[in-house]
């Protein structure tokens, strides 16, 4: 994915500084792309930034039949008690940062780090917001606005790799990552001892930063016998026996 392109409905601008939601995905879809909403192509879906290397690029078009504006912005990235905290950041800037795109036209950011390499990874994500346009507004009616947000990880080579342990211990399935590396994980599945699914909350895309953990709650309480886990971590299929522990 991290070449790859996507393209992107209309979507309803959120108030905080990022959308709640972290995935590689729109924040809230709103409908029907039109006209009058967004259709943009963003590429790269991730970045990442290693060593001397110092800048990056990323390309949006605007396939649409009018000029649309966007605002690109980097907030430092971080987790705390499995939540995600966003806070402003200079250590990474982004060229331009408020343009209009022409119909057609793919416009190129160039993304910089202002600091020197490291050996621990630092984690960013890159918003980008769909600016009003006055010309579409109309007496009683709502124009959905496009909110997209990517992760951006800098000196990820040189952290140590991702340790993790799966657990499941109440009603709750945990994720220890005891290393440095962020992982990305997908599609999280149980399935007790007779092979049956058993329901978790959450069970999208979501990171789990180095040195944090994760939690998913399992519908049906605390399962009474020896249990599999499912996911796909970096996009790699995992398979993990559990005993769960219920006292």
């Amino acid at each position: 994915m991290r070449n790859g392109a996507i393209a992107l409905l209309a979507l309803l601008a959120a108030t905080s500084p990022l959308a709640a939601e972290t995935s590689d995905a729109p924040a809230s879809p709103a409908g029907a792309a039109s006209d009058r909403g967004a259709n943009i192509s963003v590429a790269p879906l991730r970045l990442e930034l290693d060593g001397a290397q110092t800048a990056e690029t990323l390309r949006l078009r605007n396939p649409a039949t009018r000029k649309i504006g966007v605002q690109v912005r980097i907030f430092a990235w971080d987790q705390v008690d499995g939540k995600d905290v966003y806070s402003p950041t200079t250590d990474v800037t982004v060229s331009p940062s408020i343009i209009q795109i022409k119909p057609g036209d793919t416009q190129v950011f160039r993304v910089v780090r202002t600091t020197q390499a490291g050996e621990a990874e630092k984690r960013y994500r890159v918003a980008i917001d769909q600016l009003p346009d006055p010309s579409l507004n109309r007496h009683g009616e709502f124009t959905p606005r496009l909110r997209f947000t990517l992760p951006l990880f800098v000196d990820r080579q040189t952290a140590q790799p991702a340790q993790l342990a799966w657990q499941v211990a109440g009603d709750k399935l945990m994720l220890d990552n005891a290393g440095g590396q962020t992982v990305r994980i997908a599609a999280v599945a149980m399935n007790d001892g007779t092979g049956e699914a058993l329901p978790l909350d959450r069970s999208g895309l979501r990171y789990v930063m180095g040195s944090t953990s994760a939690e998913w709650t399992i519908g049906t309480g605390c399962p009474s016998g020896p249990i599999e886990i499912a996911a796909l971590v970096d996009g790699e299929e995992t398979r993990v026996q559990a005993q769960p522990n219920c006292g």
